[in-house]
């Protein structure tokens, strides 16, 4: 019987284990380990899917080593690719698995990414234009997947500096034998651009797949944290950034550029009222707090600025694991977390 997963093709940050030094968290011997974050919605007939078991792939964002784990692990190429933002850490396989797509079909590839997103990944890879079928996204529009049948998508912005133009999260529905899985994956994020309606589409989903870079709050990184500060109280650092900056921070990368009357008109909600920066999560313990996913699985950790700005050591696997157990325990939530190993295939039961 066909089921839908989400297997982990990477987990890591931009620099998983720097050169010359070591990381708890990451094996730097194992090249898997070392990968970016990318995940890929699958169907498949099996739980552990080698190549013939999967249907379809739908692959979400391709950084380094990203191309290697499907090499080892299927070997065979995704329907689509989706790009949460354009920063190479999340771009980079993009050129071998459209290179690969168009040697052996002769026809361009599907890539799904936001009008600024692909502007910007252009510049990166300009010869791979002619050989993509670009997909636009627009903030908030529900799109329906082309390559599969039953998978819609809607792209939510997001802010993750002022370099990420046309970030998003992405939230797939997928409609399976009269059932619907929702998926959220928040890409790399400081915060989200979210409207009060929203917060309900997301709410009680199945997964959500976020960036969970630091455990305390480090915003001039542009990646939340897991929670705002020690014992979740919130750090003079967190409060601090909230005090001297805008709404106009946040909606900068997307703005700040010459790009369609659609894109921009997107925003309007937000031109249009007085809002603070305080009214966003900035956190995963308050983002879950509000949506109540029914699974978290985190990815893309670090902890390097837990280390230089609370004095708080890196954390492994399993640490982190007891960590997020332990301090969402005293918070009350009611998802359950994960700490996925790459190869990893999550389930929703």
């Amino acid at each position: 019987m066909s089921q839908i997963q989400v297997r982990i093709n990477g987990r890591g940050n931009a620099w998983p284990v720097m050169l010359g030094q070591n990381h708890p968290f990451y094996d730097r011997m194992n090249y898997e380990d070392l990968a970016n974050a990318s995940c890929s919605i699958i169907k498949t007939a099996e739980k552990q899917a080698i190549k013939q078991d999967i249907e379809w792939d739908l692959m979400i964002d391709a950084g380094h080593g990203a191309v290697q784990y499907l090499l080892k692990n299927c070997n065979r190429i995704p329907e689509a690719l989706f790009i949460t933002h354009p920063h190479i850490d999340h771009t980079l396989g993009m050129d071998w698995i459209v290179q690969s797509f168009y040697k052996l079909n002769k026809k361009p590839y599907s890539v799904y990414a936001t009008a600024l997103c692909w502007e910007k990944v252009k510049v990166a890879f300009p010869h791979l234009e002619e050989m993509v079928e670009f997909k636009e996204l627009i903030p908030y529009q529900k799109k329906t997947i082309d390559e599969v049948s039953g998978v819609e998508l809607i792209p939510y912005p997001v802010y993750h500096g002022k370099s990420a133009e046309g970030a998003t999260m992405l939230f797939f529905t997928i409609n399976e034998e009269k059932k619907q899985k929702k998926i959220l994956f928040t890409g790399d994020i400081l915060c989200p651009l979210l409207r009060d309606e929203d917060y309900h589409t997301i709410s009680n989903i199945d997964l959500l797949v976020a960036d969970a870079n630091n455990r305390y709050p480090y915003p001039d990184c542009n990646h939340w944290s897991i929670l705002k500060g020690i014992n979740d109280q919130t750090s003079e650092i967190l409060r601090n950034f909230i005090d001297k900056n805008t709404i106009r921070l946040l909606l900068y990368p997307h703005l700040n550029h010459q790009i369609s009357n659609n894109y921009c008109r997107c925003f309007d909600y937000f031109l249009d009222k007085e809002m603070h920066i305080n009214n966003f999560p900035l956190t995963i313990s308050l983002f879950v707090t509000m949506i109540k996913p029914k699974k978290t699985a985190l990815i893309h950790y670090s902890g390097s600025e837990d280390v230089k700005y609370y004095s708080e050591k890196v954390l492994n696997s399993s640490e982190l694991m007891l960590w997020v157990k332990n301090a969402f325990y005293k918070l009350n939530a009611e998802t359950r977390f994960l700490v996925p190993h790459v190869s990893q295939h999550v389930d929703f039961l």
